[in-house]
């Protein structure tokens, strides 16, 4: 199965509750290594994050609208702000 089918396969079962990356691992019938690899790259690309259970065990669940735009704000500043030293260079 392609990557990119992996990860909407994780996107979907997250979707259902949190799950941590051995669970995720045990639903899919795939390696831990390969979950977290796949969780990394969702994780990187703003589709995940990763929390502490009561449990005190790592879980993911998907990123909500609202943090998504959160996440994206910060950027745009920051852009924003290389821009402004660029041209106190020239």
């Amino acid at each position: 199965m392609s990557t990119a089918k992996l990860k909407k396969e994780v996107l979907k079962h997250l979707a259902e509750n949190p799950l941590s990356l051995a669970e995720i691992a045990v639903k899919m019938e795939l390696k831990e290594k390969k979950v977290f690899r796949l969780l990394r790259s969702l994780f990187e690309g703003g589709e995940v994050i990763s929390f502490r259970g009561p449990d005190s065990i790592r879980k993911y669940r998907l990123t909500t609208d609202e943090e998504k735009s959160k996440n994206q704000a910060p950027k745009a500043e920051v852009e924003e702000l290389n821009v402004d030293e660029e041209e106190d260079d020239e």
